[in-house]
């Protein structure tokens, strides 16, 4: 025991950058934040499930990993693939895998008869703490990346806290059950490669987010006009940044004989981007608002000639608050958002009381899902009281008061506090750049 300790402890070593070791008084921080943190997550791994997202990417693994059934997929087979080598890894731990999920005769597809199967079954809890242990090893990835990125004045140690405790990446990660954590994570890998000068390998794993969640594609341009000086550069640089995704579609139509390019086009998640719009009062035409903004922050980006690591992440930050401000979103979505504004909080305390704010109106947002977004994800506690008796807060809140009125009041002032942090961010950078 004492020797597995002791490799235990070496690793963990390594995990933390030197500059941070040396302090006894922050490593002990770091090793603290971290147990409160894990304890949170595994309170919430065993008990929790979201319906039907939580299932999907097994079920469709699973048909990959024991049946061979390769064309399942149509798109982001990134993602279903690593579920299938999850399901691999975890298979002599899930023995009863067949009757608790993939039983045939619970139909085809995520259907509600599985779902309330799965959530009665007696080893409900380990299998979805298993589920769930694949994405702990990605949201700790993140949270040390963290670290690892930012080594200067303690910052890398406020941004470890903030994302430890974080109620955003908690929720949607360990409650929700949502595999963006792992987008998230190569993200946050090529942000350092970025910090780092190391423009390829930071396009590659934000090709690897692309391919794995089609959402960063609106980063890609962004990441190629700061890290990239010159055309023959921009090129290059797309060329990286595109590659995963690439190597994804060739797969995919050899496999399956589908594009992923081709279904990208197709998703009706594209229209998200244009919630918010403006009629001419002339036919159908229009301009959507986050298209203009996007544009917008583009040009600005590209005229300003600023290739600074700040200007990249700032940059980032800022389209994300836009999409946010501007655009629908899925619950799940507003973890994108994290690593970006972990950047800004510890540059910024006063970003703190902003993100309380957000929080808040984040929580009655997500209520707008009843049933699935409160008191079903409780289901595999006591599937009677929670799913067949308990009534949800949209129902409550709708017998004093219009629900979805409420709801967009509170969605209303997260917008207001998103473009507030785009003004603060704004401002700042100006009077920076006058050296005021």
């Amino acid at each position: 025991m004492g020797k597995i300790a002791k490799i235990g402890k070496g690793m963990m070593s390594k995990l933390i950058p030197s500059v941070y070791r040396q302090d006894l008084s922050t490593k002990t921080s770091i090793y603290k934040w971290l147990l409160i943190g894990l304890l949170i997550r595994l309170s919430f791994m065993p008990f929790t499930i979201y319906y039907p997202d939580t299932l999907s990417p097994y079920w469709r693994g699973s048909l990959i990993a024991y049946h061979g059934m390769y064309g399942i997929v149509h798109q982001q087979v990134l993602i279903f693939w690593l579920h299938a080598l999850f399901l691999k890894i975890l298979k002599p731990l899930l023995p009863y895998f067949e009757s608790i999920l993939n039983d045939p005769n619970l139909g085809w597809g995520v259907t509600w008869k599985m779902w309330a199967n799965f959530v009665q079954h007696p080893y409900a809890f380990r299998t979805l703490f298993l589920f769930k242990l694949p994405y702990l090893f990605f949201d700790l990835g993140s949270a040390f990346l963290l670290l690892f990125t930012l080594q200067e004045d303690k910052k890398g140690l406020n941004a470890f806290k903030f994302w430890m405790i974080n109620p955003i990446v908690i929720f949607v990660t360990f409650v929700a059950t949502k595999y963006d954590c792992i987008e998230v994570f190569f993200i946050l890998l090529s942000i350092y490669y970025a910090k780092s000068k190391c423009s390829r390998r930071s396009l590659f794993w934000l090709g690897m987010s692309i391919a794995a969640r089609f959402y960063p594609l609106m980063l890609l341009p962004l990441f190629v006009i700061i890290l990239g000086k010159k055309p023959r550069q921009y090129l290059e640089l797309s060329a990286w940044g595109l590659l995963p995704l690439g190597i994804s579609t060739i797969l995919s139509k050899i496999i399956i004989g589908t594009s992923e390019v081709g279904i990208v086009a197709g998703l009706h998640h594209i229209n998200y981007l244009f919630s918010m719009k403006f009629y001419f009062g002339y036919l159908n035409s229009a301009i959507y608002i986050f298209v203009v903004l996007y544009v917008f922050l583009f040009l600005h980006t590209y005229y300003k000639h600023d290739h600074s690591f700040e200007n990249l992440w700032k940059t980032c930050l800022i389209s994300f608050l836009l999409f946010f401000a501007t655009c629908f979103f899925h619950a799940q979505y507003f973890i994108w958002l994290m690593p970006f504004l972990a950047f800004q909080i510890v540059e910024d305390k006063r970003y703190v009381w902003l993100f309380v704010i957000m929080v808040i109106c984040y929580t009655v947002y997500i209520l707008q899902w009843p049933g699935m977004m409160d008191r079903f994800i409780f289901a595999p506690i006591d599937y009677s009281y929670f799913v067949m008796h308990m009534r949800s807060p949209y129902e409550i809140i709708n017998q004093y008061y219009p629900a979805d009125q409420f709801i967009n009041v509170f969605r209303s002032i997260l917008s207001a506090v998103l473009l507030w942090m785009v003004y603060l961010i704004v401002k700042k950078s100006s009077l920076k750049k006058r050296g005021i």
